[in-house]
């Protein structure tokens, strides 16, 4: 008698229960498919080249892709020594990181310094010694330096500046008209005011915050 019931019940359902198991297979298969997607985004922009150039100023820039990740996906496809810096830094990954950035960045250049005579005194019990002293100062880098022959040493002091801009926007990959209807990808860009500055990586994530499920409705 029971058993009986229980089909009975169970048959009259079986429609909604159906629809209930089917909804919960589709979550599931989404679920799934975003997070191998933001593994996939992830490790192609860690792989990827940044594109380097030299403005009409004639100031170095560098460009990269963003990898656009889901927040609920960070955990799951951000590596190990990555997980642990930003959560030391930032706590909860999921709830409070925005996006994150690392630049690498190297400064080269030619120095041509005058030497002029001077004296360099080592204490005042003993006697000045003969000196050559030499002095840079321009808009990328201060420089001032003591040169003893006597003890065949160089004392400096010095200052670099490496100012940087660093910029987020979207942008059609490839060139124009052809990249017409191509989709728009995140890019970080970086331009150097030194001009001896120059990137030798770039690698940005941004973390994608989840949507209310009025907007995972229309955006289906």
């Amino acid at each position: 008698m029971i058993w009986r019931n229980l089909f009975s019940i169970l048959k009259n359902y079986f429609p909604v229960v159906l629809i209930l198991i089917i909804l919960a297979q589709f979550h599931f298969f989404r679920k799934e498919r975003a997070k191998v997607a933001d593994f996939k985004q992830l490790s192609e922009v860690q792989q990827k080249d940044i594109e380097t150039w030299r403005d009409v100023a004639g100031k170095n820039r560098a460009r990269a892709d963003i990898a656009e990740i889901d927040a609920a996906n960070a955990k799951l496809v951000l590596s190990e020594e990555l997980k642990t810096l930003l959560k030391k830094e930032v706590g909860n990954i999921k709830r409070n990181l925005i996006s994150y950035a690392t630049v690498k960045a190297s400064t080269t250049g030619n120095m041509n310094a005058k030497g002029r005579d001077t004296v360099y005194v080592i204490d005042s019990i003993i006697k000045p010694m003969p000196a050559k002293q030499f002095v840079i100062n321009n808009s990328d880098l201060q420089f001032n330096g003591i040169y003893v022959p006597s003890l065949d040493s160089l004392i400096a002091d010095y200052r670099v500046r490496h100012n940087f801009e660093v910029f987020y926007y979207y942008k059609k990959p490839g060139k124009k008209p052809w990249n017409l209807f191509r989709r728009k990808k995140a890019v970080a860009e970086i331009r150097f005011e030194n001009h001896g500055s120059q990137a030798d990586s770039l690698f940005t994530i941004v973390l994608e915050p989840k949507k209310s499920l009025w907007k995972r409705i229309i955006n289906k």
